[in-house]
């Protein structure tokens, strides 16, 4: 075991998966020599080169098409769009052509590529801060990932490289120096299966992506909830095509539903996962099922105004109390 940082993981695991499979390049805004304005491709261009880390101009339009091509031509293209807002640039070739083409050629062509977001807050203001997975959850043809763990990280960016479906995948930006213990030998995490972080028999808590991985592990430590409220907290790590087998045995365990995202709260992946709870096991609720998420404002530069808009521990805490009353 070593002690790896959540963006050590993700560039570990890409390396790792370019040292077996010459078909994988990586391209974006100064990931070569540079190793990317967070460090995220550090000593990639030193080991493989410019033809394989390749440095492109400002126009994440152009380079994700041209991965599309790439891709749909026999290589394996990873994207860096430096920030999940920059999926609005994208939005063309991502979604009317790599989620599209293997369903328009009756599965002739694939894609096998990704587009890596870093998403998430804190002082990124309104341009560079959103977490917009639920945009590309609605897009058939795609697969959305969101880590919540450095040991998760690596293991399914490694599963995503072996995948022959466009994979979006998104890294908490602000998650990247949290470091942790993780396996030396290799190891991928699969997309079919969640990842049940506590069992418990009162409430089913689901959460996406790290720093609300980090919030409900602080709630718990500080008991927050009270000592003898016994929680289940499951992380989907898939969130298309969702992982909602782990939830859905939880809810007819606990009976309560309590789902926690830094995504916004109208239309968001916590909206998706209600829904289909109350369509698919409504007989098993005991209660209402609560969804907490960031407000639909835009990001704001000030971080206290920005702490006041995404799910803080006492929101947290206060969501699952109110899910056992």
């Amino acid at each position: 075991m070593s002690k790896i940082s959540y963006m050590n993981a993700v560039r570990d695991g890409i390396a790792e998966e370019m040292r077996r499979d010459p078909t994988i390049i990586t391209m974006g805004e100064g990931i070569g020599e540079r190793g990317g304005s967070y460090g995220q491709t550090k000593n990639l261009f030193q080991e493989f080169g410019g033809d394989r880390v390749i440095d492109t101009p400002i126009s994440e339009n152009g380079f994700t098409a041209m991965a599309v091509g790439a891709a749909a031509t026999g290589l394996r293209p990873i994207v860096d769009i430096m920030f999940a807002d920059i999926l609005y640039e994208i939005l063309s070739p991502l979604c009317q052509e790599a989620g599209k083409l293997s369903y328009m050629s009756d599965g002739q062509v694939k894609v096998p590529m990704i587009v890596r977001a870093q998403m998430g807050g804190r002082v990124s203001g309104p341009h560079h801060s959103a977490c917009l997975y639920a945009i590309t959850m609605h897009v058939p043809g795609l697969k959305v990932v969101v880590p919540g763990n450095a040991y998760d990280a690596k293991g399914l960016i490694k599963t995503a490289l072996r995948q022959n479906d466009p994979v979006v995948f998104f890294e908490h930006k602000f998650a990247y120096p949290v470091r942790e213990e993780i396996p030396d030998e290799e190891y991928t995490v699969p997309f079919d299966k969640a990842n049940i972080l506590k069992e418990g028999k009162d409430a089913t808590v689901v959460i996406i992506g790290p720093i609300i991985q980090q919030r409900i592990n602080s709630v718990m430590q500080k008991g927050m909830i009270g000592a003898d409220i016994d929680i289940e907290i499951i992380d989907p790590r898939v969130l298309y095509p969702l992982n909602f087998k782990e939830i859905a045995d939880s809810v007819k365990k606990t009976g309560r539903l309590v789902i926690v995202e830094e995504g916004h709260l109208t239309c968001g992946a916590a909206s998706e996962i209600s829904a289909k709870t109350a369509e698919e096991l409504f007989k098993y609720l005991k209660a209402p099922i609560v969804r907490v998420a960031t407000k639909d404002l835009p990001h704001p530069y000030a971080p206290v105004l920005e702490e006041a808009m995404i799910p803080t521990e006492e929101i947290i805490a206060a969501a699952i109390r109110q899910v056992l009353k």
